[in-house]
């Protein structure tokens, strides 16, 4: 490889030229073949929410053509490429979709690679054209992250050019607003119009966390979206009442680089949640920013702390009947707003789960029910909780958490 050290293949060269004819026909005809099992197979990762699937396809041939034309060519991809790029991710803001991460770009290129080296022998490409495209594989990594880059550049010019509308008329303000419950009923409609038309509301299911003083840019007092590498996106809002502190919101989806950061970067003491949908935020978030105030007390000299640990130990500590209900609408409240019969079988999956000491056959018999049943159930009760009920450092929480909605019904629940 050009200029490889120790070992390392060394980066793309920079553009010098686009590729010639016979080059251009030979990958044309190698996208075309693969691009429809590439979309099949990497397509979700690449693009979640789609369900256009022309749409996509046309993503994945525009990514797949890019980078593996500069892969053949050991080079970075040319300006006219970045452009389009660009252009590209500023058609994702404009129909309010989310940008490929590193990962889906990575993901189709890799695959792309694998399925194209196997289609030159298909479709007889001279040896000369695939050993270069082989050769070129220690740099797809490389390529993915420039491709990624230049496509999350134009949705961020998009989103920041249309973002930039005023106070409350700006959507990540609106969101903010809602989340924090600084406005009446009368606004909520159309702030909500204006975040849901933004697309804001598709990072929900969302981990919130709240934190005393600042931390990244303040922006005067605005809520501008941070980015942190390609992969994870939040939003933070400076806040001033009862205390300075700020609000921070990351799609349930990257919880571990989210917590990650903060872990690094929270100046002070920090108190995160569990995965929240877009309608209960508002209520999560009144009862974490109770938390910032005796997290230091409660939290044992840690900075980052899980909002389930604190309002347990501040239960205990209080035994008061609202605090009961915190307690477990944080851990459960997810089961709680199912629809009646649902959040029985769930609960009632749960009771029996304790009875029988864990084991699933046990509670599956007197469920009467299969244990493939029970499992499905346990695996719907993490997708909405984020507990196992099958591990035994999750089912500690479950368990305390059921016992006290039977005795403390929340009034929030579904109707029953």
């Amino acid at each position: 490889m050009i200029g490889a050290t120790e070992g390392r293949p060394a980066g793309p060269r920079p553009a010098s030229g686009g590729p010639t004819d016979a080059d251009q026909e030979r990958m044309g005809l190698l996208v075309d073949a693969i691009a429809p099992r590439v979309t099949c197979l990497a397509g979700t990762i690449f693009d979640r929410a789609s369900t256009d699937e022309t749409l996509l396809r046309r993503r994945v041939v525009q990514c797949l053509s890019i980078g593996l034309t500069a892969c053949a060519q050991a080079r970075r991809p040319g300006e006219e490429d970045r452009h389009a790029l660009r252009d590209a991710g500023r058609a994702i803001a404009r129909t309010g979709g989310t940008p490929p991460t590193l990962v889906g770009v990575h993901s189709v290129l890799i695959l792309g690679h694998s399925e194209a080296l196997r289609a030159c022998q298909d479709l007889a490409v001279p040896g000369a054209f695939g050993d270069r495209l082989k050769g070129g594989a220690g740099l797809l990594l490389q390529l993915s992250e420039e491709i990624a880059a230049c496509i999350d550049e134009g949705y961020t010019e998009e989103r920041d050019a249309r973002n930039d509308n005023g106070s409350r008329d700006r959507p990540i303000d609106a969101l903010c607003t809602l989340v924090t419950g600084e406005t009446n009923s009368l606004w909520r409609p159309h702030l909500t119009g204006i975040v849901k038309t933004a697309g804001l509301e598709r990072m929900f299911p969302a981990v919130m966390a709240l934190t005393c003083g600042s931390v990244g840019s303040d922006a005067g007092g605005r809520a501008p979206e941070l980015h942190y590498g390609r992969s994870l996106r939040m939003i933070t809002a400076p806040l001033s009442h009862p205390e300075p502190h700020t609000l921070l919101l990351c799609s349930a989806e990257n919880t571990g680089q989210f917590l990650s950061w903060l872990d690094r970067n929270a100046p002070a003491t920090t108190v995160y949640t569990r995965a929240v949908g877009f309608d209960e935020a508002p209520a999560r978030y009144r009862t974490t920013r109770d938390l910032l105030p005796v997290g230091n007390a409660l939290g044992g000299g840690k900075r980052l702390l899980n909002a389930r640990t604190l309002l347990w130990q501040r239960m205990l500590a209080s035994q008061r009947p609202e605090y009961l209900r915190d307690y477990t609408e944080e851990v459960i409240g997810p089961i709680l707003q199912l629809p009646a019969d649902q959040r029985t079988v769930l609960l009632e999956t749960l009771d029996s789960l304790d009875s029988s000491g864990g084991s699933v056959r046990r509670a599956a018999t007197a469920l009467n029910v299969h244990e493939k049943t029970v499992r499905y159930r346990v695996g719907r009760i993490e997708t909405l909780t984020g507990l196992n009920a099958l591990s035994r450092t999750h089912w500690s929480q479950l368990h305390r958490a059921v016992q006290l909605q039977a005795v403390h019904p929340a009034p929030r629940t579904a109707g029953t």
